[in-house]
């Protein structure tokens, strides 16, 4: 489950960030995948949905973004 590491590590960043600019409630994240992660985007945003419970991003859409980058980035999120 090689999704699930990543989102984790992608969560922690997000709230992290999210903290120090004292946001209210995270809805909606930003993320780009290079179509040569070997990642499945549905997974992916389960984990999202499942890991967010209890936190400021309980409930946030997530967009991915397609990248022909080997990579999966947090390229932003919105915010109240």
């Amino acid at each position: 489950m090689h999704e699930t590491h990543l989102m984790k590590d992608l969560l922690e960043d997000l709230l992290k960030r999210a903290e120090e600019l004292k946001v209210n409630k995270i809805t909606r994240v930003y993320i780009r995948m290079g179509k040569f992660t070997e990642l499945n985007p549905e997974i992916l945003t389960f984990f999202f949905k499942e890991n967010t419970r209890g936190t400021l991003a309980e409930g946030a859409e997530i967009e991915i973004k397609p990248s022909q980058a080997r990579e999966i980035l947090l390229e932003s999120f919105d915010c109240e």
